[in-house]
């Protein structure tokens, strides 16, 4: 007996553990929140894939807590996202959750000024330093702690901005229903009236305003999943130009006044959407302007869908790449709403300074990526606030090759980079830190044999 009792002894951590090896389930019993002084834990909670008392396959366990924390991270609230589990020594298929939060400063009331070009590289070109305007910018981006954003705008100078606008994202919380509406009233001095040789020349009304345009829009929203949201937005302009344009751009009339539909769904399931290096976005997005309701609406409908791909290599190493494609069935639309390569981020590295004005285009951006740099943390010696005084940081190398093609009716081609491919390549250096800051050296060479050396402040995909 005695024999028995001491091989019972001996087997019984044995046995013990080899039931905890062959758990196949994780139980969540319980979910710990620190660090959330602002953000209320409805907010957080929502952005997790599973919930307090779910049963969890083992094998699904790591690609859940991936995704909850990317969820969270990427609701642009927090600059760091930690999780730790703790599991149950008698019980060792239960975990508890501990999700710690880094909020960011949420209140922003700063100076703003602003270039009145494309791109800081267009502006740069045309050698005008008056050409800037000045104000200042408030947002609350965690306005009551439930992720509700309000923007102020007062900008004067050259341009002048006024704006408010505000966004519910959980206005029926239940169905994950939101809504952003805002009002905005703009005048500028200057406005482009015709594109030659693929650059934009600009009209300055002297004394008085070239034009000035007043904007109201509505837009619901509804989010399923987690990754994705479908948008419709309604607005409403009241554009006026000043006279002269009509004489300078048959195109141009003293007025426009219409509304818009535009419906946008997004799938989003990059790691991190101010600088990702895995996962993929799908954009689609349909737009009508003008619908036929005063006499003064044009009349114009595009396409455009954006696709980007982030794949980790090997190591240090990741790859990028971007398609965008937009089309239109109106070869006619007005010089105001002829906006194709060269605007936002439709663009071929390497000509920052030239447009291309036709509604049809395919465009291809790549990018090989190393890390210089992965991503640390640091602490600010003289910041006691961990908002500000703990920062992360990383820095990449990239070379790339983008590529594009434009399309729009022979009779309008009047231009040499219509209706042909186009490409450009070179390096780059992209410094990342934190609340969701990139900047983006690139020294390149396209086609036509021209090098430049560019600066830019968001991701290059």
């Amino acid at each position: 007996m005695k024999r028995l009792l001491s091989l019972f002894l001996l087997l019984f951590p044995l046995l013990i553990n080899a039931q905890q090896d062959t758990t196949s389930y994780i139980v969540v019993s319980d979910i710990v929140l620190d660090g959330n002084g602002i953000t209320k834990s409805s907010i957080i909670l929502k952005e997790l894939t599973f919930s307090q008392g779910d049963t969890i396959n083992i094998s699904d366990w790591e690609e859940e807590m991936r995704l909850s924390r990317e969820n969270i991270q990427n609701t642009t609230l927090f600059n760091f996202v930690d999780f730790e589990c703790v599991y149950n020594d008698t019980f060792p298929e239960e975990v508890i959750i501990n999700i710690k939060v880094t909020e960011r400063w949420y209140l922003w009331v700063y100076p703003y000024i602003s270039y009145a070009d494309r791109n800081i590289n267009a502006w740069y070109e045309a050698d005008n330093l008056r050409r800037f305007s000045y104000g200042f910018d408030m947002e609350h981006h965690n306005f009551l702690g439930l992720k509700h954003s309000l923007k102020l705008t007062c900008i004067s100078g050259y341009n002048q901005n006024y704006g408010l606008s505000y966004d519910i994202p959980y206005l029926i919380e239940k169905y994950n229903f939101g809504l952003k509406s805002g009002v905005a009233y703009k005048r500028d001095k200057e406005v482009a009236y015709i594109t030659e040789n693929n650059k934009i020349s600009y009209f300055n009304g002297g004394d008085e305003f070239a034009k000035q345009t007043t904007n109201f829009f509505v837009e619901p929203y509804y989010r399923f999943g987690h990754r994705n949201k479908l948008f419709l937005n309604i607005s409403y302009n009241d554009t006026y130009f000043h006279d002269t344009l009509s004489c300078l751009n048959h195109d141009f009339d003293e007025h426009y006044q219409y509304f818009s539909l535009m419906m946008t769904f997004k799938n989003d399931y990059r790691d991190e959407q101010n600088y990702p290096l895995n996962g993929h976005y799908l954009e689609l997005l349909l737009e009508k302007t003008g619908l036929g309701i005063f006499k003064t609406s044009p009349d114009v409908f595009y396409g455009k869908i954006t696709a980007d791909w982030y794949q980790p290599i090997n190591g240090r190493w990741y790859w990028a790449s971007n398609l965008t494609v937009k089309l239109s069935d109106d070869y006619d639309a007005p010089y105001f709403f002829n906006k194709g390569l060269g605007y936002g981020n439709d663009y071929v590295r390497t000509y920052e300074l030239y447009v291309i004005d036709a509604m049809n285009f395919a465009l291809m951006k790549n990018n090989l990526k190393f890390a210089i740099l992965n991503p640390v943390t640091r602490y600010l010696p003289l910041i006691k606030n961990e908002r500000f005084g703990k920062i992360h940081f990383a820095l990449y190398a990239n070379v790339f090759f983008d590529c594009a093609y434009s399309w729009r009716i022979p009779e309008k081609s009047a231009f040499y980079l219509d209706n042909k491919f186009i490409f450009g390549t070179g390096v780059g250096v992209d410094f990342v830190t934190y609340y969701d800051k990139v900047i983006r050296f690139e020294y390149g060479i396209n086609d036509m044999g021209e090098t430049g050396l560019f600066i830019h402040f968001v991701a290059p995909i």
